[in-house]
């Protein structure tokens, strides 16, 4: 298991004893979710074109052990399968609604960009490489007085529960002009790359 502060980040898969090596930049992983939520490709195309983009040097004979390596990379290490709870409920005893992602990559490239720049110095479209499990930690460590954790927090307000009819109208205002155009959790984007490479070499 590796860990961001006690040893060195993956760059390679280990499959059957064999290292292959795999582009770990942040650039390249965000263009492999572009690819896992491409709906308007097939599976097979889909998969093909993740396995073409991280195993540039040498491809790995055996797709499955390859597509499981990239999404260990691409959840940073953690196990990809979602364990079921059951859901919590709330104080009026409404079922809790597992709560969706508020951030996209694409679509928040501006606000991400800048945040980076003014907090960290780190100039996205200059630095050469950035490990993806880096770029989590330095996004997910962003303070709040940056404008896209502003947004973030519009986007993760529960509107139902503001009982100020005016802050209510407020938030539900800002949680329109931000909203995002596709919003899926992160367990359920690996689990549809998952889905992709069930679909896409099943014959």
């Amino acid at each position: 298991m590796h860990n961001l502060l006690t040893g060195s980040l993956p760059r390679t898969v280990t499959i059957r004893g064999r290292e292959f090596f795999a582009e770990t930049d942040f650039r390249t992983m965000i263009a492999v979710e572009k690819q896992i939520l491409d709906s308007c490709q097939n599976a097979e195309d889909r998969v093909k074109r993740i396995l073409q983009m991280i195993y540039t040097q040498d491809m790995p004979q055996d797709v499955e052990a390859a597509f499981k390596g990239i999404i260990y990379l691409y959840s940073c290490g953690k196990p990809p399968e979602v364990k079921k709870s059951a859901p919590k409920k709330k104080r009026n005893g409404q079922i809790d609604i597992k709560e969706k992602l508020i951030y996209d990559y694409e679509f928040d490239a501006p606000y991400i960009y800048g945040a980076f720049l003014s907090q960290y110095g780190i100039d996205l479209q200059d630095v050469e490489y950035l490990h993806w499990w880096k770029f989590q930690a330095l996004f997910k460590s962003l303070p709040s007085t940056q404008k896209i954790v502003e947004i973030m927090g519009y986007r993760a307000t529960d509107a139902t529960q503001i009982k100020n009819n005016r802050e209510r109208a407020r938030i539900q205002r800002l949680q329109n002009i931000y909203a995002l155009p596709q919003n899926l959790t992160t367990e359920e984007k690996v689990a549809m790359a998952g889905a992709a490479f069930c679909g896409g070499f099943t014959k």
